[in-house]
């Protein structure tokens, strides 16, 4: 049975049945070193089950993303608050002149009587009915409108109060699955380093995704400046979060594998990944992106090799695995 050299990702039957032979592997150049087989991503992308690490942070994301839009609905009932509460003073002094109005027409009735009694036709007479009671009617819709509204804003008030109650579980749900996702990534770390031959990366995974790209995407740019992979740095760093990886690890792999992607075996395939001695352009995986790669590359790492560099993760990946490991960690040191 030969070393099995690509990753033994969890959807990747072959590793995971143990029960088809395989040809030898035979050393390679560092440019197209030779990796056994492993599915497609088409193969096994929809059935693939998702890491620890995946579950946690896609569990942060929807707690933050509810945590957003419910902010979205306390901004948007506080603005109808602050309209309604901006209107009522006006509206208040409107009321109270309409009750002024309407008590100076009930002490006055005697005179609204006569005035009526005194109307020289019957015309006029309905006239001056209409106008009583279009002012009646006039007054008491001043006085409802603002009772109407305070209505409105006691209704605006629940649904603010609600609203904020709402945003404060959202964020707090948001903070533990963040809390728990920092734990798991540092425990994934602390392990990844443990094993034999492993390298520190000083890598913070208590840092928030945008911190932790700032930090590694101009690195890994800068390590492969002049590449074929130039300016993808953003795109290894955030694989590297997302599956948490060692963020050096890939792009070293890139240079030992195909000189940071000048020599691929396949389109976008700087890993040799999936390739075999028995056929290794046929067997090799190919990509129609960088990012499509990358994040595929580094999310095979995580679920078939561990979270860094190892020798035992070095005699998976390739035949020649003492040259390979060596070369590998020399240029994760440069990173």
């Amino acid at each position: 049975m030969a070393r099995m050299g690509a990753c033994a990702m969890a959807l990747g039957v072959v590793l995971a049945l143990g029960a088809v032979p395989f040809p030898a592997l035979s050393a390679a150049p560092a440019e197209a070193a030779d990796v056994i087989y492993i599915p497609a991503p088409s193969e096994f992308e929809t059935a693939r089950p998702k890491t620890e690490i995946e579950v946690l942070a896609d569990a942060y994301d929807k707690a933050r993303a509810t945590a957003i839009s419910c902010d979205a609905k306390v901004g948007a009932n506080q603005l109808r608050v602050n309209a309604l509460e901006a209107r009522i003073p006006e509206q208040q002094e409107r009321c109270d002149a309409a009750m002024r109005e309407m008590y100076k027409m009930q002490r006055n009735r005697l005179g609204i009587m006569d005035a009526l009694l005194g109307s020289r036709s019957l015309d006029d007479f309905l006239k001056q009915t209409e106008y009583i009671e279009s002012v009646s009617r006039a007054n008491l819709e001043t006085i409802n409108q603002l009772r109407d509204m305070r209505a409105r804003l006691e209704t605006a008030r629940a649904k603010l109060d609600k609203a904020k109650a709402e945003s404060d579980a959202a964020m707090s749900m948001a903070s533990e699955m963040l809390d728990s996702a920092r734990a798991a990534r540092a425990a994934k770390q602390r392990a990844g380093a443990s094993a034999d031959g492993a390298i520190g990366d000083g890598a913070n995974w208590y840092q928030t995704e945008e911190e932790f790209v700032a930090e590694w995407a101009p690195r890994i740019d800068a390590y492969l400046a002049g590449s074929a992979l130039d300016g993808q740095g953003v795109t290894f760093a955030r694989a590297s979060w997302r599956y948490c990886v060692d963020p050096r690890w890939s792009p070293a792999i890139s240079n030992t594998e195909s000189s940071k992607g000048a020599h691929c075996i396949r389109p976008h395939n700087a890993w040799g990944w999936g390739a075999a001695d028995s056929d290794p352009y046929g067997l090799a995986s190919q990509w129609g992106s960088w990012e499509e790669a990358i994040d595929t590359h580094v999310r095979g790492l995580a679920e078939g090799y561990g979270y860094t560099i190892s020798k035992a993760a070095a005699e998976k990946y390739c035949s020649s695995p003492e040259d390979w490991y060596n070369n590998t960690r020399a240029q994760m040191e440069m990173i």
